[in-house]
């Protein structure tokens, strides 16, 4: 089964104290249940959710199947099918060319195996129901600080090998970020609202490590050229930002309203700061990229921030949200 399967159902009357609903006889196998088996009943915020107690009851094997002449297109395709959910990427297309699209993107899913047979076929073997996604974003978290410390440690000795390890970083980054689209897509019906939460959290931390990469990569272009001068400007609008970045983060896992609302308030004046800081060195087509990559890391903290404000209100329900007033 590759898609979702709906039914319109009447609440009907069981007794004196109960209701409940019926589902389609042939749905149990699909599912792993039979009569008398045991399923989770969830009550959220205008919806219920039903699902098997048990993670260990067998579920069917999603697959799709996959074409292409171009192994660039091939990889996208691959990497779609992993964080759609699917268990098996079947790549109908000459093998030589299907195994360098996976090897290409292989190291960066996380559980994907390729497989031989008639066609190359892509199995992943991932948990996602016991994966815990608090920590894919803490995992992501750490990276994503450990970025941003070897980019201080290039503007203070100049050694370049700090730029390539960002790189490679984000490498690492793509796989978290991968599971974890994976994990939330196949895990959403647990709590639809928090999933989203986590989704977009998760992306802007992608987003982040691609904006330190593409700065990394534009510093190696540079070489020597930058002055003195300017290694102090940058190293300053970098550390500016790190610390932006990180309070937005533990604003999210902390649920730190407080925080949260400073960090937004605080967007506008990091942005001014750092044309601020940059505005004597922008000289060139690749200073003019730095500062587009801090910026860019700046709005994608902020939307952090927004995700953790929102999660708090809508778990405060119907209670009293204090805002703080001294900023």
């Amino acid at each position: 089964m590759s898609h979702a399967l709906t039914d319109v159902r009447k609440i009907i009357k069981i007794g004196e104290r109960s209701v409940g609903i019926t589902i389609p006889k042939e749905w149990l196998p699909l599912l792993g249940l039979s009569i008398g088996s045991s399923v989770e009943v969830t009550l959220a915020s205008g919806y219920i959710t039903i699902k098997p107690l048990s993670s260990t009851q067998p579920r069917p094997l999603l697959s799709v199947r996959i074409k292409s002449d171009d192994a660039s297109t091939l990889s996208r395709l691959i990497i779609a099918g992993y964080v759609e959910g699917f268990d098996m990427v079947v790549v109908e297309s000459p093998r030589e060319l299907a195994r360098k699209a996976f090897y290409d993107v292989a190291m960066r899913l996380p559980g994907a195996i390729a497989m031989n047979g008639m066609h190359i076929t892509v199995k992943i073997s991932v948990d996602e129901m016991n994966t815990n996604i608090d920590e894919v974003i803490a995992s992501m978290k750490t990276t994503v600080d450990s970025m941003f410390d070897l980019l201080m440690d290039f503007f203070q000795t100049g050694d370049k090998s700090k730029l390539e390890q960002v790189i490679r970083l984000d490498d690492d980054l793509d796989r978290l970020h991968f599971l974890g689209v994976r994990t939330i897509k196949r895990t959403s019906f647990r709590n639809p609202q928090d999933a989203l939460d986590n989704l977009i959290v998760i992306k802007s931390l992608e987003h982040i490590g691609d904006a330190l990469d593409r700065a990394s990569n534009t510093l190696l272009r540079m070489g020597s050229a930058t002055n003195d001068e300017c290694k102090r400007a940058f190293r300053e609008m970098f550390a500016r930002v790190a610390s932006y970045t990180s309070k937005s983060i533990n604003s999210f896992m902390n649920l730190n309203l407080e925080l949260a609302i400073k960090v937004l308030m605080e967007r506008q004046l990091i942005a001014q700061e750092i044309f601020t800081l940059a505005k004597g060195c922008i000289y060139s087509p690749e200073t003019l990229a730095l500062v587009h990559e801090a910026t860019v890391i700046i709005y994608e903290a902020a939307e952090i921030a927004e995700v953790a404000t929102a999660k708090m209100v809508r778990r405060a329900e119907e209670k009293e949200v204090k805002v703080p007033q001294s900023l």
